[in-house]
């Protein structure tokens, strides 16, 4: 984890590099986040530290539990919540996706799956999370509805959490294919196979989570 950069917003630096390190699998699941001796690791007062995880618990990352703080662990409930609640958006977001998409944006995905290809040959865990992630934000955004985008928004943090801490790495090859079938669909302009593609696609990425569940 790189250190605080001190003419920079304090907090805000701490809570980017804290909310990283969670997102990237530095800090797991359940494990206790101590104010103290992240100040030191970061080579600040405990203030910044303190206003950093109020914000990571807004965004429920971080969970207090008879005072200590706690990286957030997921029920079994709250991860069907949420790809339930994912599951219904993007598919709403490909629909719109569809009659919406630009020329630059159907060129973001193009690179977007170059970029993953490449990823994947070298197996890089974190970078293929990421570009993952861009892959769903260019359709999302595309679909030029800024309420879905921003419900969306709401839980794409938590999201991201799940897919990196909680889903085995077999799980990358078959999700650049997916990716890859999706585009080609969307560019094809076919609605209905686009959402059952998507349906697919999520429901997929939900049992791969709930099977690093039952298998910890």
């Amino acid at each position: 984890m790189s250190r605080i950069i001190k003419p920079e917003s304090l907090h805000l630096q701490a809570y980017n590099l804290i909310k990283q390190g969670i997102l990237e699998g530095e800090y797991k699941p359940s494990e206790r986040i101590v104010e103290a001796k992240m100040a030191e690791k970061l080579g600040i007062s405990r203030g910044p530290i303190r206003e950093a995880i109020r914000m990571l618990s807004r965004d429920g990352l971080l969970t207090y539990n008879d005072g200590l703080v706690r990286v957030y662990l997921p029920s079994v409930q709250d991860v069907v919540d949420i790809f339930q609640c994912r599951r219904s958006l993007e598919i709403l977001a490909i629909s719109l996706s569809i009659k919406n998409i630009s020329k630059d944006e159907k060129e973001q995905l193009s690179r977007n799956l170059k970029e993953t290809a490449k990823a994947s040959e070298r197996d890089i865990g974190i970078e293929l999370g990421k570009l993952d992630q861009e892959f769903h934000d260019i359709i999302i955004n595309s679909s030029k509805n800024h309420q879905l985008i921003e419900l969306l928004g709401v839980i794409r943090t938590k999201i991201h959490y799940m897919r990196n801490s909680m889903v085995n790495g077999d799980f990358y090859p078959s999700f650049v294919e997916e990716h890859e079938r999706i585009y080609k669909i969307l560019l094809d302009g076919n609605e209905e196979e686009a959402e059952e593609v998507m349906r697919r696609h999520i429901n997929k990425g939900l049992e791969g989570v709930l099977e690093h569940i039952k298998s910890e």
